[in-house]
């Protein structure tokens, strides 16, 4: 569903070619913006183009018919300033992730006709009907020549042996609202957003999509009464705003089970990330394995290790499900400087010593040097976050279990850190009614 969400105006899709006769050689797209807005329902328009009518779609029909048109796999695909495109000849829809617009070229473009929003005809095998036709035949897994009729919730198709006539409608009602409401849900880089799942017995359904900006924190969703009457468990993943998998991403960041209509929404849920890391305990050593000059650098690195222990790990953090990784952090004036990206705190993290490493080995814990160039850490905060991965930003995530400062113990000496888990908490509320 996509109520509360931002529209995507089109300021211009134009035809490559339309003279004032009958040719037409496709659309394209050209410039387009996303101006902030809400969408509930569906808004249309029919303007002209040379010698074709153009409907315009915005609000859940445009949805919608982007859905089908990228689901049927016949349709051109192309990305343009953070913009994701599915065209045909006489069809194009666009899509910024959340809202869409669509505008269709046809030969009769009405509104108001027939208790439709809006209707377009034309010819069964050269039109923008024709299109839409085949594109929800092949989305529902059909070959468009085997029907004579296609529905979708928006959209009814019929055909002839000459022509095809689609009509567009709001979406059938739904009688149940799905109200989210969200206690420090972290904002997301601008190519992520959130999307809620409902999941039954059959399986999960998505909710919705929907970014958080500012302090907006609540978001409302028409759902199917079927679907409510049996939903078991929300979920709430970080999704990519282009090219998105219809199935949820792995980075599941809050859950709950139902009842009574209502989902409290923790990250300690095993659906979620499983804990609230308030029993994370650790520390690190400042040291630089990667120089032979330990006894005059050793300050200017940092490793999440434990002498004492063999060495062993210098983290008792839990063990993270798919989609989410740990990474350590230096913080001083000049802002965070990641150490790398780990999931099992006994073993190397992703970029080994770091880029700034000198030429020796390094211990097989996670950790970095800072020699090439230096870099003193004496007074940094050293923070231990936890990250979705594909990772939104690259700055640190909002959850951080452990942090504390890097003092001047002497080289190779165990620093505890700090539990701050509780200052970064998220929780939540999904409602049925």
């Amino acid at each position: 569903m996509t109520n509360k969400l931002s529209t995507l105006a089109l300021v211009a899709l134009v035809p490559l070619a339309c003279d004032t006769g009958d040719s037409f050689e496709g659309v394209t797209p050209d410039a387009l913006g996303a101006p902030a807005g809400k969408a509930d329902g569906t808004e249309v328009r029919v303007s002209t183009s040379g010698s074709f009518d153009v409907l315009q779609l915005s609000g859940d029909a445009a949805v919608e018919l982007y859905d089908i048109f990228d689901r049927s796999g016949a349709f051109s695909e192309l990305q343009r300033n953070g913009l994701d495109y599915r065209y045909g000849v006489y069809s194009i829809c666009v899509s910024n992730g959340e809202a869409a617009a669509c505008e269709l070229y046809s030969r009769a473009a009405t509104l108001g006709e027939g208790g439709f929003l809006a209707t377009v005809h034309g010819e069964r095998f050269d039109s923008a009907s024709s299109e839409v036709f085949g594109a929800m035949a092949r989305a529902q897994g059909d070959s468009p020549a085997n029907l004579d009729e296609v529905r979708s919730s928006s959209f009814l198709c019929a055909k002839t042996s000459a022509d095809v006539w689609c009509g567009v409608s709001e979406p059938e009602s739904n009688d149940v609202t799905l109200e989210l409401s969200f206690a420090d849900l972290p904002v997301l880089g601008d190519d992520f957003l959130y999307e809620g799942w409902i999941v039954t017995a059959d399986g999960p359904v998505t909710s919705g999509r929907f970014v958080v900006a500012g302090e907006e924190d609540s978001h409302v969703f028409n759902i199917d009464a079927d679907l409510a009457s049996r939903a078991e468990v929300f979920v709430l993943t970080i999704e990519p705003r282009f090219g998105d998998d219809p199935a949820p991403a792995d980075t599941h960041i809050l859950a709950g089970p139902f009842v009574d209509g209502a989902a409290q929404l923790t990250t300690v849920h095993g659906a979620a990330l499983g804990t609230d890391f308030l029993d994370s305990e650790g520390g690190f050593i400042l040291q630089t394995p990667t120089t032979a000059n330990i006894a005059d650098d050793y300050d200017q690195g940092v490793w999440f290790l434990e002498p004492a222990a063999g060495p062993g790990a210098g983290l008792r953090v839990p063990e993270l499900p798919a989609g989410w990784r740990y990474e350590g952090w230096v913080v001083g004036e000049d802002g965070p400087i990641s150490t790398g990206t780990f999931t099992d705190p006994a073993m190397a993290d992703r970029d080994g010593a770091g880029p700034t490493a000198g030429p020796d080995g390094f211990p097989p814990f996670p950790g970095q040097d800072f020699i090439d160039p230096g870099m003193s850490l004496l007074g940094h905060t050293v923070v231990l976050s936890v990250e979705p991965d594909p990772d939104d930003s690259p700055a640190p995530f909002f959850i951080k279990p452990l942090a504390g400062e890097a003092t001047d113990a002497g080289a190779g000496t165990f620093q505890a850190l700090g539990n701050i888990a509780a200052e970064s908490q998220v929780s939540g509320l999904a409602t049925l009614e």
